[in-house]
């Protein structure tokens, strides 16, 4: 699986949160049936963290787990994990809404 760059525009997610995902093929195939994917995350504050979009089989729910991180201001995050509300293609990527935490 390769590795995307995404980038949040906070120093931390939150319900109502958006990630914006770069470099995929194409975003609006993406957008209508979201497969697993690698994320090199990086934060609004320059914070990195691994990341990844996993995707049920059964049920076709999309969540985000992100590694553990620290941010600039050397407040350290444990990982976890969020559901995906809502995917969006957009220019040359894809918009990806985080919903509630469910790890």
């Amino acid at each position: 699986m390769s590795r995307s760059s995404a980038a949040c525009l906070h120093t931390h997610l939150f319900r109502g949160a958006r990630v914006l995902v770069d470099g995929l093929a194409d975003p609006s195939g993406y957008a209508e049936a979201p497969r697993p994917l690698e994320l090199a995350l990086r934060f609004a504050d320059g914070a990195p963290a691994d990341a990844e979009v996993l995707v049920s089989p059964e049920s076709g729910e999309t969540v985000l787990a992100v590694g553990a991180y620290t941010t600039e201001a050397g407040t350290r995050l444990s990982s976890r994990t969020w559901l995906v509300s809502g995917v969006e293609a957009r220019d040359a990527g894809v918009e990806l809404r985080i919903g509630v935490r469910v790890g």
